[in-house]
């Protein structure tokens, strides 16, 4: 296989390209076709050949010098974990669709990460941003050698007869390449017009097809008000909110003038449902209660601007990818409410003012009205750069956000393998865990416990506060969750939890001691319940009626008083006397929780609270009966009580929702 001289390579060719699509499409006004033709007829660089025996995912193997022959052919080298090469896929699908005939466009995937290489792992980040063009899997950077490749994105143009036109770096030039693509096809016409599916095999089968209800979830949020769980569902672009048995409550897509588009961080403020809205470039709320969807920041289109400062409508964002909600009021001098925002496509953190905002350190003053969005911390460049002065930090992808409610908030900051705290209200940025001590190498990854930079994570891009002093992370390519401790800086990996494939988001709910994740690849939900070790099991998302009209059963609302929960049920079937119908009550104190089996033998059930300190209580309530026909069904009701103040004779609660899941 050929290779091209590299330095030849960088010294003219990327730059000419720069330079000619900057002449013809930087300054409006009338294109010089001269100049294209004259560019393209000066091309002698021979396009080297896709190496023999690799792997590819939606086509065949093809090949430049022969079955795409008398093509255009666009190389895209990417790695699906790139926010930059996420960003130039919608425009490379306009010009697929625009150009069907005599155009190729194709994938070639040189993975940073070892997790990346896996053919398994990009059949489903190829399903996840929904590419169609054919990808070649270029694992031992075969393809990237030989071109002589620096950087991710890179657009490689061949013309018809095997020669490189224009090489394109990064992604601030895909528009003006898929312009130059456009009227180059039209001065110098493809001497082959097929699609390439009328002539090559093209297997669209990509990754595995799931049964699940979900479609590759981004992130999850655990409502403590509700007992509830809010899930990105982000292949389908859509959050469902699901009960903690898993059944779909509600569905938010959006609406048919605020579409959603691959939503990912989620939470819950004053009655309204925030979501990243990622693809959208924007974050959303959607009222709870309804189909109202406001776009708080952002305008719909990718933003570049590094600073802020606009109204959050006005002012234009980069793929947002988690939120957190921040309370200033317990700071001396600070007060307001403030959304923290990781802006993966600017590997910054922002912040959007919720109410009014002010924010007092190093003896300033700074004042934000409710709305405005601005730069938090982060430079812009994108590299591992911990610093005290927020805006000399640098992050990498940030991806995950958690406020531990005290001080910090931790974030997942993918690319340079990190975890890192934002410090509050100072905005210091520190290193929590994980990468290397350079800041320029986002190549410091693994998989390795220990302390502080010693510990090695791949790509994380989730992370929650379990307690001050506790973190759990969402080591994502290395297919892990681990635990760092904030004080001594310590990673462990939970060994016991296995079986994940990129879990990209996590939500406690306290009261239940439990964690939710999204398991991205796997396409569900996952429940890690901490017991003296973590046990995992999946919730299993149902899209069912939740109607109890054909239960046989119904009951009197749940009372409660300072000693016993009162359960009052009312059959219009018997009980099974074969079967053992019965309540498992779970209780949550401050000391952890304790479960007992309480059999169902009557109408009336009294349960024991037992400890004044008890906080939550679960009643999982498992009845069997049959009907006067002989036939026989099993129902499960979930109830939650949320013990929110006690009197001298009554304990006042918020009462979850009560739901039916039919298993017979």
């Amino acid at each position: 296989m050929g290779s091209i001289d590299k330095g030849g390579y960088h010294d003219t060719l990327p730059s000419k390209s720069k330079s000619l699509l900057q002449a013809l499409y930087g300054e409006g006004g009338s294109v010089d076709e001269t100049a294209i033709t004259s560019h393209v007829s000066a091309a002698t660089m021979s396009a080297v050949e896709f190496p023999e025996g690799a792997d590819w995912v939606n086509s065949q193997p093809l090949a430049i010098h022969g079955n795409l022959k008398g093509r255009y052919i666009l190389l895209d080298f990417f790695t699906y974990c790139c926010i930059n090469c996420m960003h130039i896929l919608p425009a490379l699908h306009r010009l697929e669709q625009e150009l069907p005939h005599g155009l190729v466009v194709v994938g070639v995937h040189s993975g940073k990460f070892s997790n990346e290489k896996s053919n398994d792992n990009i059949m489903n980040a190829v399903s996840r941003y929904k590419i169609t063009h054919p990808v070649i899997n270029d694992q031992n950077y075969d393809m990237w050698n030989s071109y002589s490749i620096i950087c991710w994105p890179t657009l490689v143009l061949i013309n018809p007869s095997g020669q490189i036109v224009l090489i394109s770096i990064g992604e601030s030039d895909v528009d003006k390449v898929c312009m130059f693509v456009k009227d180059l096809v039209r001065l110098s016409p493809p001497t082959e017009v097929q699609p390439v599916s009328d002539t090559v095999t093209m297997v669209t089968d990509g990754a595995p097809k799931s049964n699940s209800v979900l479609n590759y979830p981004g992130k999850v949020y655990y409502h403590s008000d509700s007992n509830t769980i809010f899930i990105s569902d982000t292949g389908n672009n859509r959050v469902l909110q699901v009960n903690c048995v898993g059944e779909i409550l509600n569905k938010y897509p959006g609406t048919e003038s605020t579409p959603l588009d691959s939503p990912q961080g989620l939470l819950v403020y004053k009655n309204w449902l925030y979501v990243c809205d990622t693809n959208n470039h924007r974050v959303v709320r959607v009222g709870v209660e309804g189909a109202v969807v406001e776009v708080v920041c952002g305008t719909g289109r990718q933003g570049h601007d590094l600073e802020g400062g606009k109204l959050g409508p006005e002012q234009g964002i980069s793929s947002p990818w988690d939120i957190e909600m921040v309370s200033l009021n317990s700071f001396p001098g600070c007060h307001g409410d403030l959304l923290v925002i990781a802006m993966a496509g600017t590997h910054q953190i922002w912040g959007l003012a919720l109410t009014d905002v002010v924010i007092t350190f190093r003896g300033q003053k700074v004042e934000h009205q409710e709305g405005k969005a601005w730069r938090l911390a982060g430079n812009g460049d994108e590299a591992n750069k911990n610093n005290s002065y927020p805006h000399k930090a640098s992050f990498a992808q940030p991806s995950g956000l958690s406020y531990d409610g005290c001080k910090f908030v931790y974030i997942a900051d993918s690319e340079s393998s990190t975890i890192r705290s934002l410090e509050l209200p100072s905005l210091a940025v520190k290193n929590l865990a994980g990468g290397g001590l350079d800041p320029s190498d986002l190549f410091s990854f693994g998989d390795v416990d220990g302390k502080g930079t010693v510990a090695k994570l791949q790509h994380p891009i989730g992370v929650t506060v379990l307690s001050p002093q506790t973190l759990l992370i969402a080591d994502s390519y290395n297919h892990k969750i681990k635990v760092a401790s904030t004080k001594s800086r310590v990673v462990f990996t939970c060994s016991l939890i296995s079986g994940l494939c990129e879990p990209s988001g996590l939500s406690q709910d306290k009261h239940a001691g439990t964690v939710y994740v999204a398991d991205t690849n796997n396409h569900t939900v996952k429940i890690l319940r901490e017991n003296e070790t973590w046990e995992c099991s999946d919730l299993a998302v149902v899209d069912r009626a939740r109607s109890t009209k054909n239960s046989g059963v119904s009951w009197a609302p749940i009372q409660a008083d300072t000693k016993t929960v009162t359960v009052s049920l009312n059959f219009t079937r018997k009980l099974n006397s074969e079967a053992s119908s019965n309540i498992t009550i779970t209780r949550y104190t401050q000391q952890g929780r304790e479960k007992e089996d309480i059999p169902v033998s009557g109408h009336v059930i009294k349960l024991p609270i037992s400890s004044p300190d008890t906080t939550a209580i679960d009643l999982l309530i498992t009845l069997f009966t049959c009907s006067e026909e002989g036939a026989c069904y099993m129902d499960k009701y979930l109830h939650r009580i949320n013990f929110a103040e006690e009197t001298s004779d009554r304990v006042l609660y918020k009462p979850g929702e009560t739901v039916l899941v039919n298993l017979n």
